[in-house]
Parts: C-alpha cells; sequence; structure tokens
C-alpha cells in the first residue's frame, strides 16, 4: 500500500466514522428523544436501560474507531501545520464532547438504569438530558467538519 493510500484510507475512517457518530447521537435526539417526551417520566426512567443499550452498541465502537481514525490523521499531517491545526480542532471537539460524555452522561445514565428517580425528578432530568445532548450533538458534528476540512486542506496542498 502507498503512502497515499493509506492517508486516504485513514483519513475516510476518520470523517465516516466522526460523520456516522454525530449522526447515531442526531438519530438518538430525533427518535427517541421526541418519543421520550411524549412518554410517562417513570415508563421513560424504567425502560431506559433497553434503549440505553440499543444505542450504546452502536455508537460506543463508532466513537473508537473515530478516535483511532483521528490520532492517525494527525499523525499523518504533524508537519504540516494548515491541515495540522484542522485535525487538532477535529480531535479537541471529540475529546469535549468524550468528557461531556463522561462528566455528565454516562453517571446520569446509571443513574436512570438504577431507576431512583421520582416522577417530577425523571422529568426534570429527562429535559436536562435531551437538552445537553442538542449541545452534544452539535460538538460531534463538527467533528466530522473539521476533518473534512483537513483532507481537503490537505489534497490542495498536495495538488500544488
Amino acid at each position: 500500500m502507498t503512502p497515499n493510500t493509506y492517508r486516504k484510507r485513514v483519513n475516510v475512517v476518520a470523517v465516516i466514522a466522526s460523520a456516522a457518530f454525530a449522526g447515531g447521537g442526531l438519530l438518538i435526539l430525533v427518535s427517541y428523544g421526541i418519543r421520550w417526551l411524549g412518554t410517562d417520566p417513570l415508563v421513560w426512567r424504567a425502560g431506559f436501560w433497553d434503549e440505553f443499550l440499543n444505542f450504546a452498541l452502536t455508537i460506543v465502537p463508532l466513537n473508537l474507531i473515530t478516535l483511532v481514525g483521528l490520532v492517525l490523521s494527525v499523525r499523518l499531517d504533524w508537519q504540516n501545520r494548515p491541515p495540522r491545526r484542522l485535525w487538532m480542532w477535529a480531535v479537541w471537539l471529540y475529546v469535549a464532547n468524550t468528557l461531556f460524555t463522561l462528566g455528565y452522561f454516562i453517571p446520569q445514565n446509571i443513574l436512570l438504569i438504577w431507576d431512583i428517580y421520582t416522577a417530577s425528578e425523571a422529568s426534570s432530568v429527562r429535559a436536562t438530558w435531551l437538552g445537553l445532548h442538542v449541545v452534544r450533538v452539535a460538538i460531534a458534528l463538527a467533528v466530522p467538519v473539521f476533518a473534512l476540512l483537513a483532507v481537503f486542506e490537505n489534497s490542495e496542498r498536495s495538488a500544488t
């Protein structure tokens, strides 16, 4: 495999996996989220574990594949400042999203799985969870945008 072929494959992994991850987050928001808003808070709380498993089994592997693609892409463009800067934006957004997930969503999901909230607490948690998920999706959508910009920047530099 030539270095250029390797670069293209690594970049494709970074872009497609990050876009798929963002799409998964968007799907959670507009499918589960909209349905959740019309569900009784205690029914939502009690059913959260099964739904969490459904999206976690898809989204976690995409997140890990994104990390691999981003790290390898940054490594390939480390000596090339303009694309590196764009790749680093993608990496830092990925890191911010991961910290956001680890700091709020994972602990909150565990509490939901433990089924400890009253109806009014579950309603408040659901509203906060969905509101913060909008932010998380926006961050996730920015990652493939910066990754694509880095790919375009690198291809423009290679063409000249």
